[in-house]
């Protein structure tokens, strides 16, 4: 990094295929070297919770993308997943123990997410709001 800390203007890496989280991770402290530690630490548990939620409940991870946006500045994370024919096992509550303690660590550390399914492919993004530069 050179000794200008501004953050870039915008930033975007897309990873495909089920062998990426290590190279995501990577990738998202690079483009986050300009903010905090506990903000890169939140940004990369909410990447890891997002990626590991898209092969839940019988699902396949498709894709990842991470976006960095300056105005206002903010990581974009969207993560994409197959859903499956049938879920493993039906459940009465719709959302299996695991999907919901990910739904209460995406309500702690985004700033703002959704979640949207058209016909088998589903995907959830989530946003996290960065600290203005100094």
């Amino acid at each position: 990094m050179t000794e200008d800390s501004r953050p870039p203007g915008a930033a975007t890496a897309v990873f495909n295929g089920p062998d990426t989280a290590e190279a995501a991770r990577v990738t998202l402290r690079a483009m986050l070297a300009h903010v905090p530690a506990p903000v890169v630490g939140d940004a990369v548990q909410l990447m890891d919770e997002l990626v590991t939620d898209a092969t839940r409940d019988g699902a396949s991870f498709r894709a990842l993308r991470l976006g960095l946006a300056a105005h206002p500045p903010r990581l974009r994370i969207d993560v994409e997943r197959d859903e499956p024919d049938e879920p493993d096992e039906p459940s009465t509550t719709g959302m299996s123990p695991e999907r919901v303690e990910g739904r209460f660590l995406l309500e702690e550390l985004a700033s703002t997410w959704w979640s949207h399914t058209l016909g088998s492919i589903s995907v959830t993004r989530a946003e996290l709001a960065l600290p203005l530069p100094r």
